[in-house]
């Protein structure tokens, strides 16, 4: 059985190919990166309909809350029929389903503080309890700055590519409200 995946951009398309594969054995996921936040947003009646056409047993949105200020701020980008439809329904029944990364899917990094310092040799992260208060993206860079002896930069699509193996989604779901969140929605459609 096949999932369809939505997410906004190079990096998290590397991630979750690597992750949900590893976690949900036996699933298959059609994940499709659309560039960015408000293409996503825009796309996803079109790749719901697709989705569906290639008989995907649900639809998964993966976006980043951003500078927004709160969830239901993302969610009312989106258009009103997907909103419905990935709201009227308890979740076990729903064939779309929205999550929201806050801030970013650096957050949700962060949150797992084993895999972080496997991939970041020398550094010492611990996770706070909640990484939602985290400027994902900045904390990372300075974690590799710091660690590093020659100036380098954050490459959002390696470090995805690197993290991804690593990656315990138990770990991090005790770090982060929104993954959590996310995971235990996606956990109920592979076990459905």
């Amino acid at each position: 059985m096949k999932i369809g995946v939505g997410v906004e951009g190079p990096s998290d398309f590397q991630f979750w190919n690597k992750v949900l594969p590893k976690h949900h054995r036996g699933w298959q996921f059609d994940i499709r990166n659309m560039k960015n936040r408000d293409k996503l947003v825009r796309a996803t009646p079109d790749l719901v309909e697709e989705f569906r056409g290639l008989k995907r047993h649900a639809a998964v949105i993966i976006l980043d809350r951003d500078k927004d200020p709160c969830i239901k701020a993302v969610l009312d980008t989106f258009d009103p029929a997907m909103l419905t439809e990935a709201t009227k329904q308890p979740p076990t029944d729903r064939y779309l389903h929205i999550a929201v990364a806050i801030k970013k899917l650096e957050c949700w990094y962060l949150a797992d503080a084993q895999a972080i310092n496997a991939v970041i040799p020398g550094a010492h992260w611990q996770a706070p309890p909640e990484t939602a208060a985290c400027n994902g993206k900045r904390e990372i860079e300075e974690l590799i700055r710091s660690q590093s002896k020659t100036p380098i930069g954050y490459n959002e699509i390696d470090f995805a590519k690197s993290i991804a193996p690593k990656f315990g989604p138990g770990r991090a779901e005790g770090n982060s409200a929104s993954f959590r969140y996310f995971w235990t929605r996606m956990s109920g459609i592979c076990s459905a």
